[in-house]
Protein backbone atom coordinates (compact mmCIF):
# COMPACT_ATOMS: atom_id res chain seq x y z
CA UNK A 1 0.00 0.00 0.00
CA UNK A 2 1.65 3.02 -1.17
CA UNK A 3 -0.91 5.78 -0.25
CA UNK A 4 -3.61 6.81 2.54
CA UNK A 5 -6.05 8.95 2.22
CA UNK A 6 -8.48 10.37 5.00
CA UNK A 7 -11.06 12.60 5.58
CA UNK A 8 -10.36 14.63 8.62
CA UNK A 9 -13.59 15.91 11.07
CA UNK A 10 -14.39 13.28 13.03
CA UNK A 11 -12.29 10.73 10.97
CA UNK A 12 -8.72 12.36 12.12
CA UNK A 13 -9.72 15.25 14.05
CA UNK A 14 -12.98 16.39 16.22
CA UNK A 15 -14.19 18.82 13.77
CA UNK A 16 -11.96 22.39 13.20
CA UNK A 17 -10.16 21.20 16.37
CA UNK A 18 -6.42 20.13 15.90
CA UNK A 19 -4.55 16.70 15.69
CA UNK A 20 -3.86 15.46 18.98
CA UNK A 21 -0.44 14.34 19.54
CA UNK A 22 -0.92 10.12 19.59
CA UNK A 23 -2.62 10.61 15.98
CA UNK A 24 -0.08 12.66 14.70
CA UNK A 25 2.97 10.52 15.52
CA UNK A 26 1.25 7.63 14.17
CA UNK A 27 0.79 9.83 11.05
CA UNK A 28 4.19 10.59 10.95
CA UNK A 29 5.42 7.07 11.48
CA UNK A 30 3.24 5.82 8.56
CA UNK A 31 5.01 8.69 6.32
CA UNK A 32 8.40 7.74 7.42
CA UNK A 33 7.93 4.47 6.66
CA UNK A 34 7.63 5.28 3.01
CA UNK A 35 4.22 5.99 2.26
CA UNK A 36 2.08 9.10 0.96
CA UNK A 37 -0.74 10.53 3.24
CA UNK A 38 -2.87 12.57 1.89
CA UNK A 39 -6.14 14.70 3.71
CA UNK A 40 -9.29 15.51 1.97
CA UNK A 41 -12.02 17.64 3.26
CA UNK A 42 -14.39 20.01 2.34
CA UNK A 43 -12.73 22.50 4.99
CA UNK A 44 -10.42 25.07 3.51
CA UNK A 45 -6.75 24.54 3.03
CA UNK A 46 -6.01 27.43 5.32
CA UNK A 47 -8.35 25.34 7.82
CA UNK A 48 -6.99 22.47 7.39
CA UNK A 49 -3.05 23.64 7.66
CA UNK A 50 -3.64 25.34 10.99
CA UNK A 51 -4.62 21.48 11.97
CA UNK A 52 -2.67 19.52 10.57
CA UNK A 53 0.98 21.67 9.82
CA UNK A 54 1.87 23.09 13.31
CA UNK A 55 1.75 19.08 14.66
CA UNK A 56 3.20 16.83 12.23
CA UNK A 57 6.82 16.47 11.26
CA UNK A 58 6.79 14.42 8.06
CA UNK A 59 5.57 15.64 4.50
CA UNK A 60 1.74 15.68 3.54
CA UNK A 61 -0.49 16.58 0.92
CA UNK A 62 -3.70 18.52 1.43
CA UNK A 63 -6.86 17.94 -0.57
CA UNK A 64 -9.11 21.24 0.61
CA UNK A 65 -12.40 21.71 -0.50
CA UNK A 66 -13.24 17.78 -1.51
CA UNK A 67 -9.68 17.83 -3.36
CA UNK A 68 -10.68 21.10 -5.71
CA UNK A 69 -7.58 23.05 -3.88
CA UNK A 70 -4.58 20.78 -3.41
CA UNK A 71 -1.12 21.94 -1.41
CA UNK A 72 1.66 20.12 -0.06
CA UNK A 73 3.47 20.83 3.28
CA UNK A 74 6.85 20.02 3.61
CA UNK A 75 9.27 20.79 6.63
CA UNK A 76 12.37 22.92 6.65
CA UNK A 77 14.29 23.39 9.98
CA UNK A 78 10.98 22.06 11.67
CA UNK A 79 9.20 24.79 9.96
CA UNK A 80 5.96 23.84 7.64
CA UNK A 81 6.35 25.30 4.10
CA UNK A 82 3.22 24.81 1.77
CA UNK A 83 2.95 25.25 -1.54
CA UNK A 84 -0.31 25.07 -3.30
CA UNK A 85 -0.31 22.98 -6.61
CA UNK A 86 -4.17 24.53 -8.19
CA UNK A 87 -7.78 25.39 -7.62
CA UNK A 88 -10.92 24.95 -8.99
CA UNK A 89 -14.19 27.18 -8.15
CA UNK A 90 -17.28 28.33 -9.42
CA UNK A 91 -18.24 31.24 -11.84
CA UNK A 92 -19.66 34.40 -10.27
CA UNK A 93 -23.45 33.52 -11.35
CA UNK A 94 -23.03 29.73 -9.87
CA UNK A 95 -21.74 31.01 -6.40
CA UNK A 96 -24.54 33.60 -6.07
CA UNK A 97 -27.25 31.41 -6.84
CA UNK A 98 -25.55 28.54 -4.51
CA UNK A 99 -25.77 30.99 -1.55
CA UNK A 100 -29.37 32.35 -2.94
CA UNK A 101 -30.88 28.90 -2.39
CA UNK A 102 -28.92 28.33 0.61
CA UNK A 103 -30.31 31.84 2.38
CA UNK A 104 -33.61 30.77 1.14
CA UNK A 105 -33.74 27.39 3.09
CA UNK A 106 -31.95 28.82 6.59
CA UNK A 107 -35.19 31.21 6.09
CA UNK A 108 -37.65 28.58 5.41
CA UNK A 109 -36.38 26.37 8.33
CA UNK A 110 -35.77 29.11 10.48
CA UNK A 111 -32.45 27.51 11.81
CA UNK A 112 -29.79 29.78 13.23
CA UNK A 113 -26.46 30.11 13.79
CA UNK A 114 -25.01 30.02 17.37
CA UNK A 115 -21.70 32.00 15.82
CA UNK A 116 -22.18 34.00 13.25
CA UNK A 117 -23.74 34.10 9.81
CA UNK A 118 -20.07 34.33 8.14
CA UNK A 119 -19.62 30.81 10.29
CA UNK A 120 -23.00 29.15 8.92
CA UNK A 121 -22.66 29.67 5.37
CA UNK A 122 -19.13 29.73 4.24
CA UNK A 123 -18.01 30.61 0.71
CA UNK A 124 -14.40 28.52 0.18
CA UNK A 125 -14.31 29.45 -3.42
CA UNK A 126 -14.17 26.02 -5.02
CA UNK A 127 -17.12 24.84 -2.44
CA UNK A 128 -19.81 26.40 -0.41
CA UNK A 129 -20.94 24.83 2.74
CA UNK A 130 -23.54 25.26 4.95
CA UNK A 131 -22.99 24.57 8.26
CA UNK A 132 -26.15 24.31 10.19
CA UNK A 133 -25.38 25.87 13.71
CA UNK A 134 -22.18 27.53 12.53
CA UNK A 135 -18.84 25.81 12.08
CA UNK A 136 -17.23 27.08 15.41
CA UNK A 137 -20.39 26.23 17.49
CA UNK A 138 -19.53 24.00 20.34
CA UNK A 139 -18.82 20.30 19.63
CA UNK A 140 -21.53 18.76 21.26
CA UNK A 141 -24.75 21.03 19.76
CA UNK A 142 -22.68 20.31 16.53
CA UNK A 143 -23.28 16.66 17.23
CA UNK A 144 -26.81 16.34 18.37
CA UNK A 145 -27.97 18.99 15.65
CA UNK A 146 -28.79 16.21 13.12
CA UNK A 147 -26.68 12.83 14.45
CA UNK A 148 -28.29 10.35 11.96
CA UNK A 149 -27.87 13.10 8.85
CA UNK A 150 -32.10 13.15 8.20
CA UNK A 151 -32.87 16.80 8.40
CA UNK A 152 -29.74 17.02 6.21
CA UNK A 153 -30.85 14.52 3.50
CA UNK A 154 -34.60 16.45 3.58
CA UNK A 155 -32.50 19.42 3.17
CA UNK A 156 -30.49 17.76 0.11
CA UNK A 157 -33.93 16.78 -1.63
CA UNK A 158 -34.98 20.80 -0.96
CA UNK A 159 -31.71 22.46 -2.56
CA UNK A 160 -32.35 19.68 -5.59
CA UNK A 161 -35.28 20.61 -6.05
CA UNK A 162 -34.50 24.21 -6.44
CA UNK A 163 -31.09 23.86 -8.31
CA UNK A 164 -31.71 21.19 -10.11
CA UNK A 165 -28.57 18.28 -10.83
CA UNK A 166 -26.31 20.91 -11.82
CA UNK A 167 -24.18 20.83 -8.67
CA UNK A 168 -23.02 18.19 -6.79
CA UNK A 169 -24.13 18.07 -2.89
CA UNK A 170 -23.25 15.82 -0.15
CA UNK A 171 -23.61 15.14 3.51
CA UNK A 172 -20.29 16.46 5.00
CA UNK A 173 -18.55 17.50 8.42
CA UNK A 174 -20.99 17.09 11.68
CA UNK A 175 -23.66 19.51 10.73
CA UNK A 176 -22.69 20.60 7.26
CA UNK A 177 -24.03 20.34 3.37
CA UNK A 178 -21.06 20.65 0.84
CA UNK A 179 -21.96 22.19 -2.49
CA UNK A 180 -19.24 21.67 -5.01
CA UNK A 181 -18.99 22.11 -9.05
CA UNK A 182 -21.30 19.00 -10.75
CA UNK A 183 -18.93 16.23 -10.67
CA UNK A 184 -16.08 17.39 -8.05
CA UNK A 185 -16.37 15.48 -4.95
CA UNK A 186 -14.06 13.75 -3.68
CA UNK A 187 -13.67 10.75 -5.97
CA UNK A 188 -12.63 13.51 -8.28
CA UNK A 189 -10.26 14.50 -5.95
CA UNK A 190 -8.91 11.25 -5.29
CA UNK A 191 -8.46 10.52 -8.96
CA UNK A 192 -6.54 13.68 -9.63
CA UNK A 193 -4.26 13.04 -6.76
CA UNK A 194 -3.23 9.60 -7.39
CA UNK A 195 -2.55 10.60 -11.47
CA UNK A 196 -0.33 13.58 -10.34
CA UNK A 197 1.21 11.12 -7.65
CA UNK A 198 1.47 8.36 -10.77
CA UNK A 199 -0.20 5.94 -7.58
CA UNK A 200 -2.60 3.03 -9.01
CA UNK A 201 -6.06 3.45 -7.03
CA UNK A 202 -4.91 -0.43 -5.74
CA UNK A 203 -2.57 0.68 -4.06
CA UNK A 204 -4.46 3.61 -2.08
CA UNK A 205 -6.76 3.08 0.96
CA UNK A 206 -9.00 5.85 1.85
CA UNK A 207 -10.43 6.53 6.01
CA UNK A 208 -14.22 8.16 5.97
CA UNK A 209 -16.53 8.40 8.37
CA UNK A 210 -19.35 9.15 6.23
CA UNK A 211 -19.14 6.18 3.62
CA UNK A 212 -22.62 6.03 3.49
CA UNK A 213 -24.56 6.57 0.19
CA UNK A 214 -25.66 10.67 1.31
CA UNK A 215 -22.25 11.32 2.95
CA UNK A 216 -19.55 13.10 1.20
CA UNK A 217 -16.84 9.99 1.88
CA UNK A 218 -19.12 8.17 -0.18
CA UNK A 219 -17.63 8.98 -3.71
CA UNK A 220 -14.31 7.72 -2.62
CA UNK A 221 -15.60 4.61 -2.80
CA UNK A 222 -15.60 4.68 -6.31
CA UNK A 223 -12.04 4.95 -6.56
CA UNK A 224 -10.56 3.46 -3.99
CA UNK A 225 -11.05 0.44 -0.99
CA UNK A 226 -11.80 2.15 1.49
CA UNK A 227 -12.32 1.50 5.71
CA UNK A 228 -15.29 3.06 7.48
CA UNK A 229 -14.64 4.48 10.99
CA UNK A 230 -16.90 5.80 13.85
CA UNK A 231 -14.27 8.67 14.84
CA UNK A 232 -11.07 9.59 15.36
CA UNK A 233 -10.47 7.23 18.17
CA UNK A 234 -11.39 4.43 15.70
CA UNK A 235 -9.46 5.31 13.09
CA UNK A 236 -6.00 5.61 15.23
CA UNK A 237 -7.22 1.98 16.57
CA UNK A 238 -6.50 1.25 12.90
CA UNK A 239 -3.61 3.41 11.66
CA UNK A 240 -1.59 1.14 14.49
CA UNK A 241 -2.20 -1.73 13.13
CA UNK A 242 -1.04 -0.62 9.65
CA UNK A 243 2.44 -1.45 9.45
CA UNK A 244 2.37 -4.18 11.50
CA UNK A 245 -0.60 -5.60 9.45
CA UNK A 246 1.63 -5.61 5.72
CA UNK A 247 3.90 -8.62 4.69
CA UNK A 248 7.58 -8.71 5.54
Amino acid sequence: MRALIADIDDTICPSTKPVAPEMAREIDRIIASGRVFAFISGSTLDQLTAQLAPYLTQPFHILAASGTHYATVTYADGKPLREEKYRHGFAEAERAEIVAAFEDLLAQTGVKSLTTKEDQLQDRGSQITLSAIGRNAPEQAKRSFDPDGSRRREWVALLRQRLGGRYSMRIGGTSSIDITPLGVDKAWGIRRFLDLQGIAPSEALFFGDKLDPQGNDYPARQVVDCISVRDERHTLELLKLFLPSLPA
